[in-house]
């Protein structure tokens, strides 16, 4: 039987807290509106350092929207955290995270159509645009393929030697020789440039 991925199980376990939320919250609405005449309940919640917080006077569909919203807000603020069953620390992961080594290459491999349009770009600039305009242009795209690049940076095996070497040839216009032990950076940056 093939493994379910953790991510999946936790995203469909934040989608169900979310949908009992909304569910509560909108529940909450509707006792609201249909006990009109009876709005004199009170609550009160004491959190911890001796922090009381005191409802009076409200309807009893508030105390479900209450509790809808506190469910969606909890399930959303916790982060993902991952172990490998080794008694070892968990591993916490936030959305936005820089993806595994073998996502860096799944990823890196979709970036190269991205890369190649932008390459292209160049090229498809009419012959009769300013020098300084065009300057701008190739600016502007090595900084995108920097900030593209970046997130799916490789190890020094795979042909990624320091992003900030790399990072600092590219602003300084390219020179030759290109930094050595980049073969895989200058690959993916060159991907469709015929460079």
């Amino acid at each position: 039987m093939a493994s379910v991925d953790p991510l999946f199980l936790r995203f469909f376990e934040r989608l169900i807290a979310v949908l009992i939320g909304g569910l509560a919250i909108y529940l909450g609405y509707r006792l609201f509106q249909k006990v009109p005449e009876n709005r004199d309940s009170s609550g009160r919640v004491t959190l911890p350092w001796n922090v009381s917080i005191v409802m009076t006077r409200v309807g009893p569909g508030v105390f479900f929207a209450l509790f809808g919203a506190s469910a969606v807000g909890l399930s959303l603020i916790n982060p993902l955290q991952l172990s490998d069953g080794g008694g070892g620390k968990p591993r916490v992961i936030y959305a936005g995270e820089a993806p595994s080594p073998d996502g860096k290459k799944d990823a890196r491999r979709l970036l190269r159509k991205e890369i190649n349009i932008l390459n292209a770009i160049p090229r498809r600039l009419t012959p009769d645009l300013p020098l300084q305009d065009r300057e701008e242009v190739d600016s502007a795209i090595a900084r995108i393929k920097l900030l593209l690049m970046k997130p799916v940076w490789g190890t020094l095996e795979e042909g990624f030697g320091d992003f900030a070497e790399f990072e600092t040839w590219v602003q300084r216009g390219e020179p030759d020789p290109a930094p050595p032990g980049m073969s895989g950076a200058l690959e993916l940056y060159r991907y469709g440039s015929g460079g």
